[in-house]
């Protein structure tokens, strides 16, 4: 708790929701400090069935460059975006512990990833192996790129705009360059 309080150690969602339920308050309030305080889930008008049938994903404070890579400066929590617990296990077939939210900037993977999306990250191991679009860091940039994994052990990274993206192969001995952070596994985009 003295991390927590302190600013050590930012709360994750499950241990928040848990929290404001025994403090009974609003776990907003608890993060940010701003709100009523007072305020519980069941005043929201939600009941605790309703409220458990639902997962709170983080967002935080990234932008994954569909281009040339991004410095990441802050890792920081946002905010956090309410998803049925039933879809991300049915649909996605993951674990909403693995799943984080960032923004993407950049063309190179138009028309399937849009400049200002959200993207919904799924960082279980598990998940990291196929050919996929995934949150990468590469040359301490962070990025957002198909890859397309080789027989050979090798890879292509490329995004899906043929007219600004080119193509960057990894050989299998090249490979400790690339650090895969998780698969995009759903995009939000405004219309």
């Amino acid at each position: 708790m003295n991390h927590y309080e302190t600013g050590k150690r930012i709360p994750g969602s499950d241990f928040l929701a848990r929290l404001a339920k025994v403090v009974e308050c609003d776990p907003g309030w608890l993060l940010s400090g701003e709100g009523n305080k007072n305020s519980s889930f069941s005043e929201s008008g939600l009941s605790d069935s309703t409220m458990n049938s639902f997962v709170l994903v983080p967002r935080y404070n990234i932008e994954a460059s569909a281009g040339g890579g991004s410095v990441v400066h802050s890792e920081q929590i946002v905010d956090h975006l309410a998803f049925k617990a039933d879809w991300v296990h049915k649909e996605l077939g993951t674990d909403p512990k693995n799943l984080l939210l960032v923004h993407s900037i950049g063309d190179s993977m138009e028309p399937t990833i849009r400049s200002g999306d959200l993207l919904l990250v799924d960082r279980n191991k598990s998940q990291m192996k196929g050919d996929g679009i995934y949150l990468i860091n590469l040359d301490d940039g962070l990025m957002v790129k198909r890859i397309e994994w080789l027989l050979d052990g090798s890879v292509v990274i490329r995004g899906d705009n043929a007219i600004v993206s080119r193509e960057q192969a990894l050989s299998s001995g090249d490979m400790e360059k690339l650090h895969i952070l998780g698969r995009v596994v759903w995009v939000g985009s405004k219309i």
